[in-house]
Formats: structure tokens, C-alpha cells, sequence
């Protein structure tokens, strides 16, 4: 059997029981029958490692085998298909048969572009098993438009990309994309696009639909209906009347589907030559300069006029909204009204054609939103001002509840009262489903709601790895306050960017952003926080010196500051661990948990038990160790922060290895290493792989996401009987500057050398920074070495 019958035969038996557990001794079996290989464990990780890179489907370790989680199907992001579509079948035969990667739909706004893109890619859905993709780029409303990087995180999201793992960078989200599109067949519908971009696919076996108001290379121009599609849509809302005035109205409405569809709803009460005879008068807006506008506005005002008093203001306060979509609470806090009320009135908006509705959401088209943005006149700022409060509000309560706050400026006076949730998931629910409409609210916030806004989602967009949606808000915040001449805005933004890039890995932009926030500092807790931030960023990069004095400064200036107070002491404890200073270190994280649990910071004494454990399994301190992260997890779990969970797991496994519990240990590490891979958590997935023993898969992950210390542990196993390895493994880790794994690193030189000088150095080190399991380790090699005499013990 060759490599790639093997590898079929490997992935058929994990399919064929997917979701359990398959035995290591069952898969050797059948990949290679009854000719196992020499070694069959080591054989069977080589093509595990092959088939992971060649498959879509996620394979988990597990204590004694490794288990298949099927992939889950592909996205179906479609907007349900307009009931009463008539007409196009020429258009929808032709668009059909194309065979191009991209099928552009251009005409003028009100034209039905975007209910043909969604019938037709109703109707050509089956050939694209592995799912649809849908996103309307507003690239013609009156407010933001979507920008690339958010349109291609949500795609990845729904594409089974982790949040974490969405990339910032558009390239590399580019890249992304459209390696988890290649080898699937898959449909994108970008609607409202004003030019063939980014989102195209442009791999094989996908298409895209893109609808546009521009003239744009590859075109299907869309014109008016036909007279006779024209009229079967009237059928279709059965208007009735003579086949005279059923030509007039289409005429009047210029045979567009938005303004004959505004004339319908508007006709369920009306007699029909009643209705043209307004038509006629010489109450018609003028027209835009836009082609078959003049239909559009005249079927819009005779609705319009026709409407109550309170539904007239509602519709035009309805054109602020800044995002997409709208519900009914939105509407209550524009109008000043009940909920009652409000779907009362909105209900009456939707019958005359004026407001669509998908389920609980609504929105409006673009060319009817212009037209509302012309009725809102005078209530339209108050209206906005109303409607950010209320987002401001409930997001800094949703915000507290569902991710740990981080947020920097002090609270607004706000015209509303925003919702409140009775707990973290009710809160986590609504930031989720209103996260697009909130970042078009930042995007088109005046100052200061910009930054406040940008401020109070910040912990939940941090925490949940929405990077795009966080970096478009950063920049709208900090434009917002820069113009205003807001320089707490203006701090607060650049401590968010700075934060931004520290997650990214781009760490001296972190450092650019958080000193020029720091220029700015005004107050002694603000300037701590920005240092303690520094800190955390020369501490990424090995400069444990400097990390040093930033953070012991910030400790000076943040008394009186518990949060933040706990936060610097957490952080120099692992300043002071990176240096090898262990008791110094647990001194510092000690102090952080007495007072975390002084003012009940449950996250926080979390947080600081689990670097004391793992300062504790550096002494040998085993039991010790394990008490303080069996007392993190637990923290962690009650607070529900799934992030931390894998990295405390694969610490436990540790202890487990180095209490020889060797069983125990592995089925830490396979919890851990599945709790990682759901999470996107790279480097604990790194660490354990070493405890599972599969040292190649880690040190090519470790590689390739940079992670010179998950190298350097799985190194320390692989060079014990490699010298050239070993030797390496020194330079490379006296290179870094880690001080804790210098000795670990001499010990195996010296074992994979027999060299006792070596071992004695090693032993040194291991002394001075109390690494009492290097130590034990040095003295047993030192013990088993013959003497250098040659065995005589006699003077």
C-alpha cells in the first residue's frame, strides 16, 4: 500500500466512527493490516500529521487514540427569496447558464438588482453543496458602508474560522479566504458593491453574484420590467382594475419593481383611478438625477401623505439609524414611544410598502431611506443622540457582564436608558447580535459617543477576537476625539490600538501606540496603566529590564487603584519569573490574589493562582502547584472564561509528567489540546502535543506561529540523543534570554554528551534559581559518572 492509500485508509476509519474515540492499535491495524511498521506509534503520528494537513476535517488527540470531528456543513447566509418575484426569466435563464466566476447584476437603484441576485442564487444553490455566503456592503447608503476587513471576518467566521484566527491585515485575510474556499464549491452574494473586489473567491469550483448601481467590466445591465412582468406583478398583489389604468400606473411608476411595489401596498384600500389621479398631480418631488427616480418619490410621497401623523415621524426618524437593520426596540427609543407602540406603527410602514421585514428585523432600501432622511428634519439630531445613549448605555452593561471590562473613560451623561440583562449569556446574546449595527454606530457616532462607544465594546470585541470590527472602531474613535480635541478620547483610543497590536503580535507598534498615549497622560492612573502595558509588551519581547522599570513605576503611581493595582502586581510577578526570581515573583502574585479576593476580582485571583502554579512546578513545588491551578480552574469555569481553561490543563498535565502519573498527565493534555484547537489557543495546542508525545507536529506548529519556548520544550526532548540538536538548543536558548530553560538545556547537552562539566554548570544555574527538578536531574547524571580516576576512591 502506498503513502496516499494509506492516508485513505486512515481517514475511513476515523470517518467510519466519527465523534468517538478510535484506538491507536485499531488504526495501525487498518492502515497496514498485518504488516505493521517497526514502529508503529511514531509511523502512525507521521501520517497523522499528513493528514491533518490534508484534510478540512479536525482530528483530536485523545488518551488513547485519536477521534474524527466530522466538518460541519458550509454556511447558508441567504436572505429568504421575495415571494411575489415575477419576471426576469430571460435575465434568470441567461445568469443561470453563465459558467463565469463572478456574475455581475448592475442597473439604477429600485430596479430589482437585489431581488434578482437572490432569486437567482436560489435557484443555482444546489450546485454549491458547501454552503452560501451573503453580505450587503451598503456601498450606496446614507451611512458607513462595510468595509472588506469586515465583510471578510464575518465570511471566515462562517467559514469555521475561529475568531482568533481571523487575521487583521486584508491580505492576509485574502489569503485566508480563499484557502478555506479552494477545494469546496461555495456561493458569495455581494450585494450593493461598488466595485469587484477582495470578496471575489477567485479559486475554482466557486462564484460569485455581485450587484451594483456602478457600471463595472463583466456586466448584466439590468433595465425595468417589461410591461407584461410588470403586470404580472400586479396580479401577484392583486390590484385589479382596467387594463387602461393598470398601464398608466406602471407607466407612472416608470415599470420599476420598488415604486410598482410601494403603488401596491398602497392600493390594498384605494380604489385604482383614485390613486392615479394623485399620481398626476403636481404634488411630485422633484426628481434626482438618477434615472427613474421621479417614479420612485412619486409613489413614495403619495404613501407618505397617506400615512398617520406618528408613522410619518417614525419613518423619517427611521433614516438616522446608522446601521443595516433596525428593531423594535431601536424604534421605541427613536420615537420616544412603547414597544407596543412602536410595532404598532412600524407594522403600518410595512404594510404601505415603505419598511421590509425579515422576521424580528426591518430595514429600509437605500433609495427609501434618502427619501425618509428628507422628512426628519429638526428631530433628527435628538433622535441620534437618543438612540447612542441607549446603544452607549446597554453596551458598557452588556460589556460588564459578558467580557471582563476594560474600559478607560469615564461615563457619559446619557439622554436614555439602555437595556439590562439578568445575566452574562442574555448580555453575550445581544452584543452578538447587534455587533454590525454597533460598529456602524461608532463608525457614524459625533463626538463623543464615537470613543465612548468605541471604549465600551472594547473588552467584549477583545475578548471575543472580533479584531476587524475592534480596529474599525479604534480608528473612528480616535478620528473622533483627535477632531474634537479630546485628549482623554484621545488616550483611551490609542491604549485600545496599542492593545490591538499586542494581540496581533506587532509589538512595536504597541509600544509607538501606548507611549504616545502616555505623552498625552494627564493623571498618574492613567499614565500607570499605559506603563503597565509598556511592561507587558517588553516582556513579549525579552526585554525583561526595561519591562522591570515601566512596571515598578506603575505600581508607585496605581495605589488607591485595586483593579488596576492587582493588574501591574500580576504583571511583574511574570516580569520576576521570566528572570528566574521564582520566590520574588510569588511574593508579588501572593499579594495579587490577597487583594483580588479582598474586593472580590474572581477573574483576576484566577489569573495570578495560575502563574503561582506554574512559578511552583518550576521549584519542584508539585503539590503546591497543582493546588493553585486546580484553584484557578475553578475560577476560570465559574466565571465562564472558556480562554484561559486549556493553558491551566496543560500546566496540571505537567505536574502529572513530573510526578511520573504518565496517564493522568495525557488525558490533561487531550483535554487541553481539544479545548485549544476550539478555541484557536496555538501555543498551549504546542505544549501539549510534548506532553502527548507527538514532538514533530509541535515543533513544526511551534515554527510556524513563531513560538521559540514551545520549540525549545519539545527540543528538550528530542535532543537527549542528539548532540548537534542539543548544542542548538543551547545557543538558541541563550539567545532568547530564557533564563529558566537555560538549565534544562545544559542538563540535556550534558546527557546527550556524557560531558560532567557541562552537568555541574547546569547544576549551578539550577541552584541559584531554586529549579529543583533540574537540580535532581543534575546531581543523578553527576551520581552515575564513573570517577575520574578511573574508580579508585583512595587518595
Amino acid at each position: 500500500m502506498n503513502g496516499e492509500s494509506r492516508l485513505v485508509a486512515l481517514h475511513r476509519a476515523l470517518a467510519a466512527r466519527a465523534g468517538e474515540p478510535v484506538l491507536f492499535g485499531d488504526l495501525v491495524q487498518a492502515v497496514w493490516g498485518d504488516e505493521p511498521p517497526a514502529k508503529p506509534l511514531p509511523a502512525l503520528r507521521t501520517l497523522m500529521r499528513r493528514l491533518r494537513q490534508s484534510t478540512e476535517d479536525e482530528i483530536v488527540t485523545d488518551v488513547s487514540g485519536y477521534r474524527l470531528v466530522a466538518r460541519a456543513p458550509g454556511p447558508s447566509q441567504l436572505p429568504a427569496d421575495l415571494p411575489d418575484f415575477v419576471g426576469r426569466e430571460a435575465e434568470l435563464a441567461a445568469l443561470s447558464a453563465m459558467d463565469a466566476p463572478v456574475v455581475v447584476i448592475t442597473g439604477p437603484p429600485g430596479v430589482g438588482k437585489t431581488s434578482l441576485a437572490i432569486r437567482l442564487a436560489h435557484r443555482i444553490r444546489d450546485r454549491f453543496p458547501d454552503g452560501q455566503l451573503h453580505v450587503n456592503l451598503r456601498g450606496f447608503a446614507t451611512g458607513p458602508a462595510v468595509t472588506v476587513e469586515q465583510a471578510l471576518g464575518r465570511f471566515l467566521r462562517a467559514l469555521g474560522v475561529p475568531p482568533a484566527k481571523v487575521p487583521l491585515d486584508r491580505e492576509e485575510q485574502v489569503e485566508l479566504y480563499r484557502s478555506k474556499l479552494r477545494g469546496r464549491r461555495v456561493l458569495v452574494v455581494l450585494d450593493n458593491a461598488t466595485e469587484v473586489g477582495p470578496l471575489v473567491p477567485g479559486v475554482e469550483g466557486c462564484t460569485a453574484i455581485v450587484t451594483s448601481r456602478n457600471e463595472l467590466a463583466g456586466q448584466v445591465r439590468l433595465d425595468v420590467l417589461a410591461d407584461d412582468e410588470a403586470g404580472a406583478l400586479l396580479d401577484r398583489m392583486k390590484i385589479g382594475g382596467s387594463p387602461e389604468d393598470r398601464a398608466e400606473l406602471i407607466r407612472l411608476c416608470a415599470n420599476l419593481p420598488l415604486a410598482l411595489r410601494i403603488a401596491g401596498a398602497h392600493l390594498a384600500d384605494r380604489l385604482l383611478p383614485d390613486y392615479l389621479a394623485d399620481l398626476r398631480g403636481d404634488g411630485r418631488l422633484d426628481a434626482l438625477e438618477i434615472e427613474g427616480d421621479a417614479a420612485v418619490r412619486a409613489a413614495f410621497d403619495l404613501s407618505f401623505k397617506a400615512l398617520p401623523d406618528d408613522a410619518r415621524r417614525l419613518f423619517g426618524l427611521l433614516s438616522v439609524h446608522p446601521g443595516g437593520d433596525f428593531d423594535l426596540p431601536d424604534t421605541a427609543v427613536l420615537a420616544e414611544s412603547s414597544l407596543e407602540d412602536s410595532a404598532e406603527l412600524v407594522g403600518v410602514l410595512v404594510r404601505a410598502g415603505l419598511v421590509q421585514q425579515a422576521g424580528e428585523r426591518f430595514h429600509l432600501h437605500d433609495l427609501i431611506r434618502l427619501f425618509a432622511s428628507e422628512q426628519v428634519g429638526a428631530e433628527g439630531p435628538p433622535a441620534v443622540r437618543r438612540l447612542l445613549s441607549f446603544y452607549l448605555d446597554t453596551a458598557r452593561h452588556a460589556s460588564d457582564l459578558a467580557a471582563t471590562p476594560i474600559k478607560r473613560l469615564d461615563p457619559l451623561p446619557l439622554d436614555v436608558t439602555g437595556r439590562r440583562f439578568a445575566n452574562s449569556e442574555e448580555a453575550q446574546e445581544w452584543l452578538d447580535a447587534k455587533r454590525s449595527t454597533l460598529v456602524a454606530a461608532v463608525a457614524a457616532a459625533p463626538h463623543p459617543f464615537a470613543s465612548h462607544l468605541a471604549d465600551s465594546l472594547r473588552g467584549y470585541l477583545v475578548y471575543g477576537a472580533y479584531r476587524p470590527e475592534l480596529d474599525v472602531v479604534l480608528a473612528a474613535g480616535l478620528a473622533s476625539a483627535r477632531a474634537a480635541g479630546d485628549v482623554d478620547g484621545e488616550i483611551a483610543m490609542l491604549n485600545g490600538r496599542g492593545q490591538l497590536h499586542l494581540i496581533r503580535g506587532a509589538y512595536s507598534d504597541a509600544l509607538e501606540a501606548f507611549g504616545r498615549a502616555a505623552d498625552l497622560a494627564t493623571s498618574d492612573f492613567m499614565r500607570a496603566v499605559l506603563l503597565s502595558n509598556m511592561g507587558s509588551v517588553k516582556r513579549e519581547i525579552g526585554d525583561l529590564t526595561g519591562a522591570l522599570a515601566d512596571l515598578e513605576e506603575a505600581l508607585r503611581l496605581s495605589p488607591g487603584e485595586p483593579p488596576l493595582y492587582i493588574t501591574v502586581l500580576f504583571n511583574l510577578g511574570t516580569v520576576l519569573g521570566a528572570r528566574a526570581e521564582l520566590r520574588k515573583a510569588i511574593g508579588y502574585l501572593e499579594e495579587a490574589v490577597r487583594l483580588g479576593e479582598e474586593h472580590g476580582f474572581k477573574i483576576k485571583v484566577a489569573v495570578a493562582r495560575e502563574s503561582i502554579g506554574i512559578a511552583r512546578l518550576e521549584l519542584g513545588q508539585y503539590e503546591e502547584g497543582r493546588r493553585h491551578l486546580e484553584a484557578a480552574l475553578a475560577g476560570y469555569q465559574e466565571a465562564n472564561a472558556a480562554e484561559p481553561v486549556p493553558n491551566v490543563l496543560v500546566n496540571l498535565a505537567d505536574i502529572a509528567v513530573a510526578t511520573g502519573d504518565d496517564e493522568h498527565a495525557r488525558t490533561l493534555a487531550s483535554r487541553a489540546l481539544e479545548a485549544a484547537r476550539q478555541i484557536a489557543a496555538v501555543r498551549v495546542e504546542v505544549e501539549a502535543l510534548i506532553v502527548l508525545g507527538d514532538l514533530g507536529a509541535a515543533v513544526e506548529l511551534a515554527n510556524r506561529i513563531n513560538y521559540p519556548l514551545g520549540r525549545h520544550k519539545a527540543q528538550l526532548v528530542l535532543a537527549r540523543h542528539d548532540v548537534e540538536l542539543a548544542r542548538e538548543l543551547v545557543r538558541d536558548v541563550r539567545d532568547s534570554g530564557d533564563l529558566l530553560m537555560e538549565s534544562k538545556a545544559l542538563l540535556v547537552l550534558a546527557e546527550a554528551t556524557g560531558d560532567a562539566a557541562i552537568a555541574k554548570e547546569a547544576l549551578e544555574l539550577a541552584k541559584v534559581r531554586e529549579q529543583s527538578a533540574v537540580v535532581a536531574g543534575a546531581e543523578a547524571f553527576l551520581s552515575a559518572q564513573p570517577p575520574a580516576n578511573g574508580g579508585s576512591t583512595s587518595s
